[in-house]
């Protein structure tokens, strides 16, 4: 497998979702749909920053289980996540209803969960060896059920959050939510255990959370008549 074919599969979540919503809701707007990609791009660099720089002062020596959980929600959960929900803020999210922002972060959510997995792939491509392809493959499939998901609807809480601040109905439980379940799964991922299946059930717990706020955008959306 070459280069430009992995970076192509990396982002074939995103523009199989970004052609669903366009085909599936009948009032998605592509103009919006490119601005919440431009989004999800704005956020790589000041994560990618501030990762690099902080990256080496959250480990502690003394103990490497806390030292690890500390370390993946700060620096995976708090910073990406701290960064996604400031940069959703530069969508006009007022001027939309929550459903439509909750769609809008997800493609957010994707562009920098994919552009995450190029990173990857790169660095894989580095060490491939003759079964290089086959390990490219796998990776890119892992990640598009798992970080790409999480990135995704992460996103979606902290949308929502934005949501309800521009409209005066503050849920800070989806920002919290969107940080900690990152920073979990990202710690049993790490751990790369046996309990590295937990990283499963912080991805379901985020489907569940995400469901709950959603109908909470709805029922929002409601009270202010913009359903």
């Amino acid at each position: 497998m070459n280069i430009y074919s992995a970076i192509i599969l990396c982002f074939v979540p995103l523009v199989t979702v970004f052609l669903l919503l366009k085909i599936l809701v009948e009032d998605i707007s592509i103009v919006k749909e490119l601005l919440a990609c431009l989004i999800g791009l704005v956020a790589v660099i000041p994560i990618t920053v501030l990762q690099f720089c902080f990256g080496d002062l959250l480990l502690f020596k003394n103990n490497l289980f806390f030292s690890l959980l500390f370390r993946s929600v700060v620096l995976y959960g708090l910073i990406e996540e701290g960064i996604k929900g400031g940069t959703l803020f530069l969508f006009p999210a007022k001027k939309i209803n929550g459903r439509l922002m909750f769609y809008y972060s997800i493609l957010a959510g994707l562009f920098l969960g994919c552009f995450e997995s190029v990173i990857y792939v790169l660095r894989a491509i580095q060490g491939a060896s003759a079964h290089g392809g086959e390990v490219l493959l796998h990776l890119i499939y892992i990640r598009s059920f798992t970080a790409i998901v999480i990135h995704s609807f992460c996103a979606s809480l902290l949308g929502m959050f934005v949501y309800g601040i521009k409209n005066k109905k503050v849920m800070i439980g989806a920002a919290l939510s969107a940080v900690l379940l990152h920073g979990l799964y990202d710690f049993f991922v790490i751990l790369n255990s046996p309990i590295n299946y937990f990283a499963y059930a912080a991805i379901a717990l985020l489907l569940l959370e995400t469901r709950l706020y959603y109908v909470k955008i709805k029922n929002i959306d409601s009270e202010l008549g913009k359903i």
